[in-house]
């Protein structure tokens, strides 16, 4: 039998900041959202172009839609949270903010 890759999940500073701005109940529900990555890291829709190699993962909260973009890196078994948010400027935004970082 073999045994599951050990995963990590880290978080970047705006992703961290994003959250702790929301209410409990949406911070509670990202948190599961990110415990379903963890089990299933290929789970989020790929994007193209400028946001080439992230994934978005979708879900209700609060009546409303929120999106939460992730890299997983499989080598190193890492999924890293970029951003969370309704999506209204969302992909914009994370463009903006990962086009600094590279």
């Amino acid at each position: 039998m073999t045994k599951p890759p050990e995963r990590r999940v880290g978080a970047v500073p705006r992703f961290l900041k994003s959250k702790r701005r929301l209410p409990p109940a949406v911070q509670m529900a990202i948190d599961e959202q990110v415990k379903a990555l963890f089990d299933d890291p290929l789970a989020g829709e790929p994007k193209v172009g400028a946001l080439k190699g992230v994934r978005v993962v979708k879900f209700k909260a609060a009546d409303r839609q929120y999106l939460l973009a992730y890299y997983f890196l499989a080598k190193p078994s890492t999924i890293e949270s970029l951003g969370v948010g309704v999506c209204e400027n969302f992909y914009r935004d994370l463009e903006q903010y990962l086009g600094g970082r590279r």
